[in-house]
């Protein structure tokens, strides 16, 4: 008994498809192997579409990669080269102030106060003279500011991915603008970029909203032309965020004006006949904040770019070279007034 039982063991098909010969009992429970990751090829995504295309008519040799013994094939997974991009926030202080390169920080003097003219008696037997007051003169400092960003890539991404170099090239340089963006309103001036809010320069003023932190008004918006001084109004304009210009626009239909402040001409739009830019990084329209801002901004603000506007991108491969990575590092001088 014992010699036939042998007999049917060397001919069980099922024990010979065991690891080792090996039959793995699980009380009864399905055993799932661990799937092997295999890598296909670009001409197998080819010769397999084409193969569904043809009705199973067009048979490349390509595709033994991706057979099994049922004679099947393996469904490749494609992955699109192209990442959809994320739009990044409104950013407008650098398209309507002045941008100048550098090479060094700039003495930028400005006038404070003018001199005080006045009449003066006739001198006859006395000798009267004109009154003397000066005019006041200011000096500001242009200085420069560091700002980067590193990123860690891994070689494998890197190759896998064509086109995953330049989408992290492209995500740095935008991160850049997007940190410099919110220092051109917000920055405090020490260490970082002084900005425009609580910073303005000549020929520069805003609208504030009510103590209440009701919507901004159009009466707001008359009231802000009256404080710019003539010579800049032939180049200001407005500043504010996009949700700003909804709340100016709802205001106006509330308001059932005659003639319409707030227009749009082509792909651009206009208050009081004054171009609008906007930035995200203004402030929203709420009880103390200045969402609002109109006036010349290339005579009260200037950007300096250190060794001109570009932004420096540099490859390391050697840091962290053990771990099969390599870094982004980018960085830009920016200094401004």
């Amino acid at each position: 008994m014992s010699r036939r039982i042998k007999e049917v063991e060397s001919k069980n098909t099922i024990r010979n498809k065991m690891t080792n010969g090996t039959l793995i009992m699980d009380n009864g429970r399905r055993y799932n192997a661990t799937p092997q990751q295999k890598f296909l090829s670009n001409q197998y995504a080819e010769a397999f579409f084409d193969y569904v295309a043809s009705g199973g008519s067009r048979v490349d040799a390509a595709l033994y990669e991706g057979a099994d013994n049922a004679g099947g094939y393996t469904v490749p997974l494609t992955v699109e080269s192209n990442v959809i991009p994320l739009a990044p926030p409104d950013q407008g202080v650098r398209q309507v102030a002045t941008v100048i390169p550098t090479v060094m920080d700039i003495k930028l003097p400005r006038k404070g106060a003018f001199g005080v003219a006045g009449a003066k008696p006739e001198s006859g037997a006395s000798s009267n003279s004109f009154p003397e007051t000066d005019p006041v003169l200011e000096q500001v400092t242009l200085s420069a500011f560091m700002a980067g960003i590193r990123e860690t890539i891994s070689w494998e991404l890197a190759q896998d991915v064509p086109t995953f170099q330049a989408f992290a090239v492209d995500d740095m340089l935008t991160a850049q603008q997007i940190y410099e963006g919110n220092k051109y309103i917000n920055g405090g001036g020490t260490g970082e970029p002084q900005g425009l809010l609580g910073n303005v320069g000549a020929g520069v003023t805003g609208a504030v909203a009510d103590a209440q932190g009701n919507l901004l008004s159009i009466d707001a918006t008359f009231d802000v032309l009256g404080k710019l001084k003539t010579p800049y109004h032939q180049n200001a304009g407005w500043l504010m965020q996009r949700s700003t210009a909804v709340a100016i626009r709802k205001a106006q239909k509330q308001a059932n004006l005659f003639e319409p402040v707030f227009v749009r001409v082509g792909d651009r739009d206009y208050l009081h006949g004054y171009p609008v830019t906007y930035d995200s990084n203004m402030p929203s329209t709420a009880a103390g904040a200045t969402p609002v801002l109109f006036g010349d901004f290339k005579a009260g603000y200037v950007i300096g770019d250190r060794g001109g506007s570009g932004i420096n991108v540099k490859v390391l491969d050697q840091v962290q070279a053990m771990y099969s990575n390599f870094l982004f590092v980018d960085k830009s001088l920016t200094l401004n007034l």
